[in-house]
Order: structure tokens, then sequence, then C-alpha cells
């Protein structure tokens, strides 16, 4: 009896200590299930994800090795089961597809919720994938650039206050107009950065530069007191916007023969609008350039909306607030526009349609929704001229703190007597956790706990082939 004891008792202390044959063959076969960083989960990350999360950029942690990924699986699950991450604010079940989408499949979530169930192993070395090609230059998403234009000074920004926009202008160098295919801004101190916005302009009429950039014997330039905005360095004919640079969005690369104009002689007008952060800090942000890789057939513009597209200069408005037009005719130029009215304190769901008239044929690559914290929603539907509607983007939820350019998969030809509207929706009220301020009547303006209502538009005008005009011109002068 004591010999059959002992032998079942080392039985036992064999299977405990080294797991029997079947526990062993199960184990290893779910371990060879689980998916492993380097062979399953570095490649999502790398499509979706490190272009924000690496060294220099706006999110708080990097996401290129497995020591910097590993301490964050849990919330990395988390986020990207609920769709958080990464941000993606288009409503999905609507509207066109995108190109700069950078949304997980379901099953690329699955593959990274199994991981991180399984252990979050690292798995193979040799496995690992090479990073994007960006992701060796912590700056630059696309490699260094063809040119660099930068602030004129740094800038100090105090430690306290309110500030306001700053208005700086750089000299464009080159004696020929030239296009850029890819802008990237890249401020040298991103968190004090707000918001900023870089224009191809002219100076106002005798108008000269300081050593720091601004203006010198500017008029003013606001419409109330009669100055004139296509004459203080705000546009030049057509759509004179390059860029923006809000959280979330600072790159933008055009399809090759079309592209951004930076005119000869002109100036780099810079918008920009710091927070203080509790200490002094320096800011020399700088504005990248890749030249086009093709000859450029169409110039690329961006108009808001209620502005008529494409040929008018920028002034004309046709806003409707709450479903009521609002546009007035200016006794000036004859022109019609809108002052927005102010939104009423505790107001749910104020309501402002940019009515956007496409006067000749146009085609539409992208597009930009910019509020501030009362921003709730902002979709932009394009009404044919048989009178049938279209939603192209709905952002159902906008996020404040992250905004998005909107890129079209194909581009869309809008054909004249088509409309595109602009449709934002504000909340005023209680219901709204990021309200500052529901009490208040919430003004136009650039500080955070103001409004504004951008609903921008980027689109090429299908008349105007420059490749044709360039080849009119050479055979003139022949």
């Amino acid at each position: 009896m004591k010999r059959v004891l002992l032998a079942l008792t080392a039985t036992a202390l064999v299977a405990t200590s080294f797991g029997s044959p079947v526990q062993t063959a199960d184990a290893e076969a779910a371990s060879a299930s689980v998916p492993t960083f380097t062979k399953d989960v570095a490649p999502i990350f790398n499509r979706s994800c490190v272009r924000c999360h690496r060294p220099g950029q706006i999110a708080p942690m990097a996401l290129l090795a497995y020591q910097d990924v590993r301490p964050w699986v849990r919330s990395i699950k988390d986020k990207v089961v609920s769709r958080e991450m990464p941000p993606w604010g288009a409503d999905r079940t609507r509207g066109m597809k995108f190109r700069n989408d950078p949304s997980l499949t379901q099953q690329e979530i699955d593959t990274i919720v199994a991981w991180a169930n399984g252990g979050a192993p690292k798995g193979d070395d040799a496995d690992m994938p090479a990073p994007p090609a960006f992701a060796s230059d912590s700056r630059w998403t696309n490699g260094e650039p063809d040119y660099v234009f930068q602030l004129p000074a740094d800038q100090i920004i105090p430690a306290e206050g309110e500030l306001d926009v700053s208005n700086l202008y750089t000299k464009i160098p080159f004696t020929e107009d030239r296009f850029a295919e890819a802008i990237e801004i890249r401020p040298s101190n991103p968190r004090v950065v707000h918001h900023l916005g870089a224009y191809v302009v002219d100076l106002p009429k005798g108008a000269q530069l300081d050593a720091q950039g601004r203006l010198v014997g500017e008029r003013s330039n606001r419409e109330d007191e009669g100055g004139d905005r296509e004459q203080a360095g705000f546009e030049l004919a057509g759509a004179s916007k390059l860029i923006s640079y809000v959280p979330g969005r600072g790159l933008e690369v055009h399809r090759p023969g079309t592209g951004k104009r930076l005119a000869a002689g002109k100036y780099v007008r810079w918008a920009v609008h710091y927070n203080a952060t509790g200490k002094q800090e320096i800011d020399r942000t700088k504005l990248g350039i890749w030249f086009n890789t093709k000859p450029v057939a169409h110039e690329v513009l961006t108009r808001q909306a209620g502005n008529p597209v494409p040929t008018d200069r920028m002034g004309y408005n046709n806003y409707l607030v709450n479903g009521k037009e609002i546009a007035t005719e200016d006794p000036r130029t004859g022109r019609r526009r809108s002052k927005i009215p102010n939104i009423p304190p505790y107001a749910e769901n104020w309501t402002i349609v940019g009515v956007t008239p496409i006067t000749e044929p146009i085609t539409l690559y992208g597009l930009s929704p910019h509020m501030h914290l009362r921003g709730k929603s902002l979709k932009w539907v394009v009404v044919w001229p048989d009178g049938k509607e279209d939603v192209i983007l709905d952002v159902p939820k906008f996020d404040f703190n992250w905004q998005i350019h909107y890129e079209l998969e194909t581009p869309l030809r809008l054909p004249a007597g088509s409309k595109l509207l602009g449709i934002g929706v504000y909340d005023n009220s209680l219901r709204n956790r990021w309200n500052p301020g529901p009490h208040l009547e919430v003004y136009w303006a650039e500080q955070s706990w103001d409004e504004m209502y951008q609903a921008f538009t980027e689109y090429s005008i299908d008349s105007q082939d420059l490749a044709k005009l360039e080849t009119r011109r050479l055979t003139n002068q022949q």
C-alpha cells in the first residue's frame, strides 16, 4: 500500500512541477495562437498610430518600440475597443470615404485585444517591421522638406494672460510662382500653439515690416472701421490659405498634378495664437514645403463655407442661423454680408448653416471643421442642381482636442448650380461638459471660451487648367 501511495505521490509531483503532456501541449498551442507585438501589433501601430505616437509629436507617448508600448497595454486595448483611438470624428455609416482614415478594421481590433488578453508578448525581434520613413525624423512627417519658411524671430510667450492672435510676415523669395504638393507646419514648442494658419498675402498699401516681422503703418483691417480686407494682408485674388495647425492637423499632401500656390514676391502671413502655460515659453514655428513632383494642372484653393465658389473674392457671406437668413447687402460694395449673432445663454442646439453657391464646375478634395468648446457637430451636404441632397461628411461629435482635415478618397466633381451646406451645431447648455460658462452669451472671437464657425472646403476650378495655360504661353512666345 505504501508503495502505491509513493507512486501516486511521485506522479502528482511530476505533474505539478512540469505539467502533464496534455496540459503542456495545450499551453504551447495557446501560446502559439497569441499574437505578438513584433509580428502582429507593430504593423498596425505603424499604419495607424505612430504618425502621432512618436517623439516630438502631439501624442503623450511613443508606440514605436515594445518597451514604450508595454506599460500602456490595458489602456491601448480599452481605447481601440471603444474606437476612441485612432481618433476619427467622421460618421462611418454615411458620407464619403476618406483616404486619410486611420481607423482600425474589426480584425485589427480583435488582434490587439487577443494580444493584450494573452499577456502582450513581445515576440521574435526578427519579425519586427521597419518603422515608417518619418519615424526616423522626430519632427518632419515627410522627411526633409525642399524648402523651409520660419517665423521671422523667436516668439516669447508670457507665463500668464489672455493672448491675442499675432500676424507675422515672411517674404517669399521665389522669382516665379511655385506649387507645394505637400505642406507641414512644425512648431518648435507644440504645447504653446493653440492654432496657427499660414496664408499667402500681399502687404497692405503703405505698410512695412519691423525686425520681428510685424506690420508697421498698417491700416485697420476691421470691416466696421472701413478697412479693405483685400489690402490688409488677408488674401490675394482667389483663395490664399496654405494650411492650418490645430491638434490633430498640420500636414497636407495633395495629389500629384495639384498643389497650393506660393506666389512670387508675396508674403507668408502667420496668424498664430499662443496659450500661456504658467511659465515663459519660446517658439519659432517652421513651415515645410515639398514642391510638386509633376506639372501642376490645378491649383488647390481653400474657402470658408458661406463664400461663393469659385471665382468671387471673399467678403460675400451667406448664412442661415436657426433656419433664418441673416445676410444683408453691403451699401459700399453691393456684396451680401452677414454678421453672425452671438450664441445665447443655455442654447442647446444653436445652428448655423453656411450656404456656398457653386458658380462654375469645381472638384472637391477635402473638408476641415473648426469650432471651439461649444461646437457640437459639423456636417457638409451637397445640394445638386436637381435638388437632391447627399451628405459628404458628418462629424456628429466635434472634438476640440482633435481636429482633422478629411481628404476624400475620390475627388468629387460638383457642377455649376450646386450648393454646399456647412451645418454647424453648438451646445451652450449645462449638458456640454466642456462648456466654461453656459450662463454667458458666446461671442465670435479667437479665444477658446469664445466661438468660431469655420467649415473649410478645399477644391480646384475645373476650367483653370494650368498645364494648358502654360503650353499656350510657351506657344505664344515662339
